[in-house]
């Protein structure tokens, strides 16, 4: 493409001269040919700018292939099959840091259902209550291996509620579904609820 505009753009610059050389010497028949002096001004701009441009084309085109040079050495695009080891390690720190999240929330429930049944029963808290909270989390992986199930699934007050394999009452409350150790939570729960509303 460079060569053929700078061919083309020779090509119209000697055009360009030798229609100058014939105004030059036989204006008359330039003229009844309909040629016009303004012509080889034309091609003479259009020469040079042919020209021109075949040398800008040509040097992208020298540019570009050290570009495709450079190109090639560039790494290939990962494949998209099994993830690399490096994904699984990190899979393995975020299922950390979830777990541990999880163990802060069983544990912030844990003292939420004891401060709501230290309430009811006594205003003075003991040493041993904190030692209480803390077994329970640590408890808590252990019971996260073994899959729990619904064992039953019953009403209770107008509320859905069901008894899981490991004891425990998922029930549905006002503040959404909570989990509770037995019945008997449930009932001093609910109990305490009504109470609050009543007042």
């Amino acid at each position: 493409m460079s060569r053929l505009m700078q061919i083309a753009g020779i090509l119209m610059v000697a055009a360009a001269v030798a229609l100058l050389l014939m105004i030059f010497f036989s204006l008359s028949s330039l003229i009844a040919w309909g040629i016009t002096p303004e012509l080889p001004v034309v091609l003479l701009v259009g020469g040079v700018l042919a020209t021109g441009l075949g040398s800008v084309i040509s040097a992208l085109e020298a540019r570009n292939a050290g570009v495709a040079a450079d190109m090639a050495a560039a790494p290939s695009i990962p494949t998209f099959g099994r993830a690399p080891p490096a994904a699984a390690t990190t899979s393995e720190e975020v299922s950390a840091h979830v777990s541990e999240t999880i163990k802060a929330l069983e544990q912030a429930k844990v003292e939420l259902r004891q401060a709501i049944g230290e309430e009811e029963t006594s205003a003075v808290p003991t040493a041993a209550e904190p030692a209480a909270a803390e077994a329970p989390a640590e408890e808590a992986p252990a019971g996260e291996e073994a899959q729990l199930y619904v064992v039953e699934e019953r009403s209770i007050r107008g509320r859905s509620a069901r008894i899981l394999s490991d004891g425990t009452v998922e029930a549905e409350t006002d503040e959404g579904w909570m989990r509770f150790e037995n019945l008997e939570h449930l009932d001093e729960y609910l109990d305490a609820t009504s109470l609050a509303q009543a007042r």
